[in-house]
């Protein structure tokens, strides 16, 4: 019996891509549950960013448009996350895609882990929302 070595170590390959590609985003980059947000005056550069950072802009999520799991929607920075139609809606939480998201009020076409999402993490992107969304 001859043993295909080129194959078996395909086979491996195959395996753990499959692994790392359903597995995308299940996890986050350790999410930062001591990530607190204030109860007003939202900073999106010191809450909005490091939660988006944490929670959906890691590899392979949506940090690179060529991702597989992005959906072409890239959340690094404030100006891409402006343009994402819909998905912020200043002054209107209930009407921006991220909160309903966050409400899971509509899906997320991934397996989105929300483990590491606290309550006031969530109150704190709500009251960005309702503060204007702004690039403070």
């Amino acid at each position: 019996m001859k043993i295909n070595v080129k194959a078996i170590i395909t086979a491996i390959i195959l395996i753990f891509a499959s692994a790392v590609i359903f597995s995308a985003c299940s996890w986050t980059s350790g999410g930062n549950t001591e990530l607190i947000f204030p109860e007003k005056n939202v900073s999106y550069l010191l809450h909005v960013k490091p939660f988006f950072q944490q929670n959906c802009s890691y590899s392979p999520c949506h940090n690179s448009p060529s991702d597989p799991q992005s959906g072409g929607y890239v959340i690094l920075e404030y100006h891409n996350v402006i343009a994402i139609p819909g998905f912020i809606v200043a002054g209107n939480p209930d009407g921006s895609r991220l909160m309903q998201i966050l409400d899971n009020k509509t899906p997320h076409f991934t397996n989105f882990y929300r483990g590491n999402i606290t309550d006031n993490q969530i109150k704190g992107i709500r009251q960005w929302l309702k503060e204007g969304a702004v690039n403070n």
